[in-house]
């Protein structure tokens, strides 16, 4: 009501600049999305053999299988054999027998027990024993390795595990190893897999 002259002019001007912006913006997005629909129909469009020869980076879709891409192999599928039980099931006096042996062989007499040392060959070993066994091509197990490796300094050590399994086909293994300065258990899990 007691506006001067000059801030009703000041007003009205930024209106219009205002509703320029959007129509400009509105405009910009009217545009992209004509592009978009121009290069969707474009792509759709089957393209002159000529235009795929000149760029390396094209696919090879104008090139014959025999001069070089080779053919994709066909996906094998196999029927469901409806088998419950393992062709070569699982040894547990044979994986016992690998475990006493790695462990052994690196937990000895010579091994000086250091934690940041420890950490890697307790892990060197449960990658061997895991892969030991592995070798004996036991069908359809899983197995699950864990070395711990501790210092002897007047403590004592409590481990539980829980696992829900069959307790027909899935079962673990488990050997320790006790020197004056150190222990080191290993127990490796095998889980039947159908």
């Amino acid at each position: 009501m007691g506006d001067s002259p000059k801030e009703r002019r000041s007003k009205e001007a930024a209106v219009p600049e205002a509703s320029a912006k959007e129509a400009e913006t509105a405009k910009g997005k009217k545009e992209k999305k004509e592009k978009a629909e121009k290069s969707a129909e474009a792509s759709q469009k089957p393209r002159p053999a000529s235009s795929q020869r000149g760029s390396l980076t094209k696919s090879h879709i104008g090139v014959p299988l025999g001069m070089g891409a080779p053919a994709a192999k066909p996906t094998m599928r196999f029927m469901p054999t409806y088998r419950l039980e393992s062709k070569n099931p699982l040894n547990k006096e044979r994986v016992e027998n690998i475990i006493k042996a790695v462990m052994n062989r690196h937990y000895n007499d010579e091994y000086m027990f250091h934690p940041k040392h420890s950490l890697h060959m307790a892990a060197q070993v449960s990658e061997e024993i895991k892969n030991r066994i592995k070798l004996d091509n036991y069908d359809r197990y899983r197995y699950i390795v864990l070395v711990t490796v501790g210092e002897f300094l007047m403590q004592g050590l409590y481990s539980m595990v829980n696992f829900l399994w069959d307790a027909e086909k899935d079962g673990f293994v488990t050997y320790s190893v006790e020197r004056p300065s150190y222990f080191a258990v290993c127990t490796t899990f095998y889980l039947y897999y159908d």
